[in-house]
């Protein structure tokens, strides 16, 4: 047999050469694992991991030893593709397998790690064994099976051999299948002396490998009570394949389907015996990564399309809500992801991952340093926010001084759930700037706005209301426009009725004004200006005090020698909130006669 140097593994590559070593102290692992690959029993020591707590372990069981065990026959060698089954009792002093376990995960240091066990009926010193594990299944290959088989072997299948001589530790070797159209010769063969074949042998070392048979008695949680096996009748295997360059840096791997059979001796070339058939396994160096979009309150959910840029080693993509993008069969590298920028009414929220081992995230790109067999979920989240409009509408837009106003307010394009305040103001000024008064904060439910509360006006002018929207999750605030709701606050217009007094004094009486200022004026004319239109003889002005009521001249002292009528008209200067007012001209009057 040929045994070459290592180059490289794989499709046209070779492996590690090295030699297991001497014994090692039970329960020490490879660096990057806590497996116990090497302690010969299936049950872990404090702070390690073994057969009864790996994750993902897989099990194959052979069919019970007796004439329904089938078994390879007719001289089947490991590198004949096409392999012949048989049934019937394993011959004497073969090893009679009856179960195989595997798992595989990746180590702390990104490597990736292999764990293999056999178990077998009877300690027959030696064990010959080849694990066998193909990228794809056989189709039709399985326990009951008997007869001609063709294996499904691709470039770059592994073939794990355990020697172990009786006692000493075992030898652990790999071989990859070769094929023809891979570049490889037959010189990379390791028995054979044309290809396709088993070749790039390698016997693993201790920094890549490390296994054992056990030398007690040893429990197997999986079989039923007492589950005990005696003195050689398991064996384990842990080998980091990273470091054994199965699965080299920025190479992808994966395998789906192994086996194990035995050998009738340590010679690679010696006739095939029993087997376990097939079972699916993961023994995966490709990693993924996996970009999901989420929207929140989309008006119409999965129509916003989202775009995203990659790195060179990645192709662009777009998503809507509820949309994922996987890069699969990834090897491990750099890689990012970046969601484009969106106008409004769209706003990112978050990019979060599953995990932050070798990720990144700024703002919206996500970078991941991708180890070996790691697979990454991230999620970008957007929420679209509505605009809504807010108008307004006043109870009355003209009214007198002393009157009260409310504001109602509406909301155009906001969600029918939406929340939040409206604030209502009202301004002395065009610009909603000055003399605010506060008409009240109310509480939106379900879009509908309450009323402002009602503001009495007592000073007559012109004032502007302004409804102010708060938003919420998903609505942005709104600003109603300040001269949309305009109301003026007229004067009030005063009635006035007048009385004679004792001649020459007149009353004057204020009605219906709010509580009005200013003064009165009494203006007395002569006889023969009959339309009060010429200058007064006699002005007294009053200043009104107390509001609505009576007001008269005072201590009137008249001296006149004219006669005739005279007559009074009086008039109210009006205020601030008041219109001025008049009597009629000799609605008061009083004659003197002649002699």
């Amino acid at each position: 047999m040929r045994n070459k140097t290592l180059t490289h593994l794989g499709a046209g590559t070779a492996c590690l050469a090295l030699i297991l070593g001497g014994a090692v102290a039970a329960q020490a692992t490879l660096s990057g694992t806590t497996f116990e690959g090497n302690d010969g029993n299936l049950i872990h020591a404090s702070g390690g991991t073994d057969w009864d707590n790996v994750a993902g372990r897989n099990t194959g069981i052979d069919v019970p030893s007796g004439s329904s065990d089938n078994a390879f026959g007719q001289g089947t060698k490991e590198d004949n593709s096409a392999v012949s089954v048989v049934d019937g009792s394993i011959p004497p002093n073969k090893n009679d397998l009856t179960r195989f376990y595997e798992a595989s995960e990746l180590g702390s240091n990104g490597h990736t790690y292999l764990y293999l066990a056999w178990e077998r009926l009877v300690n027959i010193g030696n064990a010959n064994l080849d694990f066998e594990i193909n990228h794809s299944g056989t189709a039709g290959f399985g326990a009951s099976t008997t007869g001609p088989v063709t294996l499904n072997r691709t470039a770059g299948d592994l073939l794990v051999n355990y020697d172990f001589a009786g006692s000493g530790t075992p030898t652990l070797s790999i071989n990859t299948w070769l094929t023809a159209s891979a570049g490889n010769t037959a010189s990379q063969c390791f028995s054979a002396n044309t290809l396709p074949c088993w070749g790039n042998h390698t016997t693993l070392g201790s920094t890549s490998a490390e296994g054992a048979v056990n030398t007690v008695q040893v429990t197997d949680p999986f079989l039923p009570a007492p589950g005990t096996l005696g003195v050689g009748l398991f064996g384990e295997a842990s080998i980091d394949l990273t470091a054994a360059g199965v699965f080299p840096p920025g190479i992808c791997q994966a395998f789906g389907s192994a086996f194990v059979k035995s050998r009738s001796s340590s010679s690679f070339t010696a006739e095939l015996k029993d087997f376990i058939a097939p079972i699916p396994v993961q023994i995966n160096s490709c990693g993924s990564i996996t970009i999901k979009k989420v929207t929140q309150n989309e008006p119409v959910p999965g129509t916003q399309s989202f775009s995203y840029t990659t790195s060179s080693n990645l192709t662009g993509f777009s998503l809507t809500n509820g949309g994922s993008k996987t890069f699969s069969a990834l090897p491990a590298g750099n890689y990012s992801v970046t969601e484009g920028n969106q106008a409004a009414p769209w706003n990112f929220v978050s990019l979060t991952c599953d995990t932050t081992s070798g990720v990144t995230i700024t703002g919206q790109q996500v970078s991941i340093a991708l180890a070996n067999s790691q697979n990454v979920t991230c999620t970008y989240t957007n929420h679209y926010t509505n605009s809504p409009s807010i108008a307004t509408t006043l109870s009355g837009t003209s009214v007198p001084v002393g009157s009260s106003v409310h504001d109602s307010a509406a909301l155009t394009g906001a969600t029918s759930t939406a929340g939040g305040t409206v604030t209502y103001t009202v301004y002395s000024d065009t610009a909603c700037t000055a003399g605010a008064r506060d008409a009240g904060t109310v509480t939106v439910t379900n879009g509908v706005v309450p009323d402002s509360n009602a503001l009495t006006f007592n000073t007559a002018g012109d004032f502007y209301w302004q409804a102010v929207y708060s938003g919420d999750a998903n609505n942005n605030g709104a600003t109603s426009v300040c001269t949309s709701e305009h109301v003026v606050i007229s004067k009030a217009q005063p009635s006035v009725s007048t009385a004679q007094d004792l001649i020459p004094n007149d009353n004057f009486t204020l009605s219906g004004g709010f509580s009005p200022t200013g003064t009165i004026t009494f203006n007395l004319y002569a006889p023969s200006d009959t339309t009060c239109s010429l200058a007064p003889a006699l002005t007294q002005t009053v200043t009104v005090t107390s509001g609505n009521g009576t007001y008269g001249t005072t201590n009137t002292t008249f001296h006149s020698t004219t006669a005739g009528t005279w007559r009074w008209m009086s008039s109210y200067s009006g205020d601030s909130n008041n219109q001025s007012a008049s009597s009629a001209c000799g609605v008061e009057n009083f004659t003197i006669n002649n002699g």
